[in-house]
């Protein structure tokens, strides 16, 4: 099982909070900031959240290059799309935008335990660039992708003249097909439209199922059904 292991040394020469394999060991990965620090938060002063979950998972964690690591105590910084981790002798690290391809866990809920896949690397796209992490709710020949983007707003207090700094999220969800990224719109027409070459199977699935197409959860059936055919 390969591990993650922060090493703080000026030694390193890294780019800034960049990542440095070092030994014989492969599955020793080394990460470095230029100025020798762990993990700092920057967002102390901000109510809420910049995660997709508050609290570490244990998830899988694939590399830009294609490196795998198991069972990584992380989380994902929605603002600054990087990865924070702890690592095997439990200091806070991260990995800046770009670095990590993909990241998958599951999470125990009270409806069960729910499988999470988020992947970087797709096309820019309104102001998403291919750093940024999409949670993939369906994969194949059309991927159905979901941006959650987190920003830092201030609010004034008219009465007290105090300004609170708070998290705002935006969600935007897309289908990615034949290399382009393109909005998902919660309409039956505008969806098997982009799904032209199954039209007559799209169509029966639709009126035996139902589907609800504001439902995301029913479209992403609905893809992985059409991604087998």
């Amino acid at each position: 099982q390969s591990f993650l292991l922060l090493f703080i040394s000026n030694s390193i020469a890294a780019q800034s909070n960049g990542l440095v394999v070092k030994g014989k060991w492969p599955s020793q990965v080394f990460i470095s900031d230029v100025n020798g620090r762990p993990f700092e938060s920057r967002f102390d002063d901000v109510s809420g959240t910049p995660y997709f979950n508050a609290s570490y998972k244990y998830g899988d964690i694939t590399l830009k290059q294609g490196r795998k690591f198991t069972q990584v105590k992380m989380k994902i910084n929605l603002v600054t799309q990087e990865t924070v981790f702890v690592s095997a002798n439990g200091i806070e690290g991260y990995m800046e935008a770009g670095m990590v391809k993909e990241i998958s866990y599951a999470d125990t809920t009270a409806g069960g335990i729910l499988l999470y896949k988020f992947q970087t690397g797709f096309p820019a796209v309104d102001r998403q660039n291919d750093k940024h992490f999409y949670q993939v709710l369906a994969e194949g020949r059309c991927s159905f992708l979901r941006s959650i983007v987190k920003k830092v707003i201030e609010r004034r207090n008219e009465l007290s003249g105090e300004v609170v700094k708070e998290f705002e999220s935006t969600e935007n969800v897309y289908l990615y097909i034949n290399g382009e990224m393109k909005r998902f719109k919660k309409d039956k027409e505008a969806v098997l439209s982009i799904l032209s070459d199954k039209q007559t199977e799209l169509n029966q699935y639709v009126s035996e199922h139902k589907t609800n197409f504001k439902n995301l959860e029913q479209v992403a059936l609905l893809l992985n059904y059409y991604n087998s055919l």
